[in-house]
Parts: C-alpha cells; sequence; structure tokens
C-alpha cells in the first residue's frame, strides 16, 4: 500500500499508448511505463463540485458534514437548530453521510428513558480513506463510460462515411450525443 503522502501519476506505455494512473512504477507490454504530463486543458475542481458530482452531497448536507465535524458529537434535534432545517431532511443528510463512511452514528440511553441516535465525525483517516476510495470507484466507471462512448464514436465514424453520399444532416457529434442519451 502506498504512504499517504506518495502522489499519483499519469503513465502511457510506449508500446500501446495504454495510459494509467498510479502512485509508483506502472507496468504495460511486460515493460515499465513513461510518466507523461496531460496536455489536455482543465479546470481544477472544489470541494463543493468534487462533492456534489461524485458523491451526490449537496450544499445543504455538506453543511450538515462540517455541523457534525464542528460539533463533534450531536443529535438530529441538534442539527435541526444549527442549520434550520426539517428534521426530516437533516435526517435524510445523515444517512447519506454514514453510508458514505464520513459520519458514524450509534444510539445512545437516554436517562429518562428511550434512545437518542448520536452522530459524529469518523477520524480524519478514515473519512480521507472512504472518499479517496469513492472517487477511484468513480473514476473507474468515468473510465468505462470515456470507454463506451469511443466505441460508440467509432462506430459512429464508421456510419458516418458510410452516410456522407446520402446527407443526412446531422452532424457525427449530434448523433453520437443523441444515441448515448438513455435518460
Amino acid at each position: 500500500m502506498s504512504s499517504p503522502d506518495s502522489e499519483l501519476a499519469i503513465y502511457e506505455c510506449s508500446t500501446c499508448g495504454e495510459l494509467r494512473l498510479s502512485d509508483g512504477e506502472a507496468r504495460c507490454c511486460d515493460g515499465p511505463m513513461d510518466t507523461i504530463e496531460t496536455t489536455v486543458p482543465t479546470e481544477l475542481p472544489d470541494v463543493e463540485e468534487i462533492m456534489h458530482d461524485v458523491f451526490d452531497i449537496s450544499p445543504t448536507e455538506l453543511e450538515v458534514c462540517r455541523q457534525v465535524m464542528a460539533a463533534g458529537e450531536t443529535t438530529i434535534g441538534e442539527l435541526t437548530e444549527t442549520i434550520d432545517r426539517d428534521q426530516s431532511v437533516v435526517n435524510r443528510h445523515l444517512n447519506h453521510l454514514v453510508d458514505l463512511g464520513v459520519v458514524a452514528k450509534t444510539s445512545r440511553v437516554l436517562p429518562e428513558g428511550g434512545r437518542v441516535n448520536v452522530y459524529s465525525p469518523r477520524s480524519e483517516e478514515a473519512v480521507r480513506r472512504q472518499l479517496k476510495l469513492g472517487l477511484y470507484a468513480w473514476c473507474l466507471d468515468a473510465i468505462e463510460l470515456l470507454e463506451e462512448v469511443n466505441e460508440e464514436k467509432i462506430a459512429m465514424m464508421a456510419e458516418s462515411a458510410d452516410n456522407d453520399e446520402s446527407g443526412s444532416g446531422r452532424s457525427m457529434v449530434d448523433r453520437l450525443l443523441a444515441r448515448g442519451d438513455t435518460s
């Protein structure tokens, strides 16, 4: 396992052109891959974008998470007062944060009888690991999606060459996007 301080780099196989992310030497085609610098222009994401896009955490849910971390230990009732949201909304957000593994939920017996759920932040290391694991899983899904698009693009290019004489009027990009739209 890599150390928390190791950095990911992009590697390319000089034989087949395969790309990989790795925090150490990557191998392909029975040899080491070369480290490369990306030339693809990208925008740096901010925390809110990552949390929303990768983990489906809304700004309100991020506020709930921050309040749990600041409080150290809290209940739904206390959070409802702090962030001025309906208890059902806070409960839904807390359950999602528990599912993500960034907040722990325990049940405590009250002195006057009954039980209350108490929420507390998980350790920094546990949260970092869960978020990194989730991000890596998301990246794998995104890469798979891009591979599917590339396969469709190749098919569309072959189809486009056949249809050029027919004058379909739709660009290859329009047709590709229409084909991939399953929502």
